[in-house]
């Protein structure tokens, strides 16, 4: 669920759901945040294909711990 605050958009997903189903409700809420003038249909279809796009490149969310940082890249 996206809220319709333009200024402080903000999006809830239930924690209960599949890592992949969370990206494409991510996709999904953010294309109507972003476009929020896009027809439902092509929102969902949209969402769907940057989903499986992310999904496909290994994109997945990573959970950390309390008081751990990631680890820094530098060159």
């Amino acid at each position: 669920m996206a809220t319709t605050d333009p200024v402080h958009p903000l999006i809830e997903i239930d924690p209960r759901l599949s890592p992949r189903r969370e990206l494409e409700v991510l996709c999904h809420e953010q294309l109507h945040i972003s476009m929020p003038d896009l027809p439902e249909a092509q929102i969902d279809r949209l969402g769907k294909e940057m989903s499986r796009t992310l999904w496909s490149q290994n994109y997945r969310r990573v959970l950390m711990g309390k008081h751990k940082t990631p680890v820094r890249i530098s060159k």
